[in-house]
């Protein structure tokens, strides 16, 4: 029985390379958008258009799936910077939309051996943004990309109490 729990940890583990692996991309100006479904995308562009008072964001949603997930996600990476006022040179990372929290915490407890009941989260280490598709928020979308550009615009990151301020700044301000 002793053998039951690492193969387990492995099948997982070989799981979450394999989605990771028939990852579909798609390239912006200032990201890579990475996902393994179109649904999940579909999903994704809902929540990133979309305010909590029903309200589109940015210009009208037409187009083809991966055409509207390239105009939305830069225009909402260009307002968090307007509001942040802060525009790193060459900024890019990526965004990898997962299907669940479960997924999300995974990587997680993987990246850094704990674990959290993140719905997403943004990790310096890789500069990816994780998102588990169908908790969206735009106002949590908006947070984890706000921590991505505060992280590429210091040269030395500053405190966590600030980092998390600044980005929930940015959501107050969408």
């Amino acid at each position: 029985m002793g053998y039951l729990r690492p193969l387990l940890l492995t099948l997982v583990a070989l799981g979450l390379l394999v989605a990771q692996v028939n990852a579909t991309e798609i390239k912006t100006a200032f990201a890579v958008i990475k996902y393994t479904d179109e649904s999940l995308l579909k999903t994704f562009n809902k929540k990133v258009g979309r305010s909590s008072y029903g309200f589109s964001f940015g210009q009208k949603s037409s187009g083809t799936t991966d055409q509207v997930a390239r105009r939305q996600v830069d225009q909402l990476i260009g307002r968090v910077q307007e509001i942040l006022d802060m525009r790193p040179e060459g900024l890019h990372f990526t965004i990898e939309i997962l299907a669940t929290p479960k997924q999300i915490q995974q990587v997680y407890k993987k990246e850094y051996g704990r674990s959290v009941d993140y719905i997403a989260f943004y990790s310096p280490r890789s500069e990816t943004v994780y998102f588990a598709a169908n908790k969206l928020r735009r106002t949590v979308i908006a947070h984890e990309i706000a921590h991505a550009v505060i992280d590429r615009y210091f040269d030395k990151a500053p405190p966590v109490k600030i980092h998390e301020l600044l980005a929930q700044y940015v959501e107050k301000q969408l």
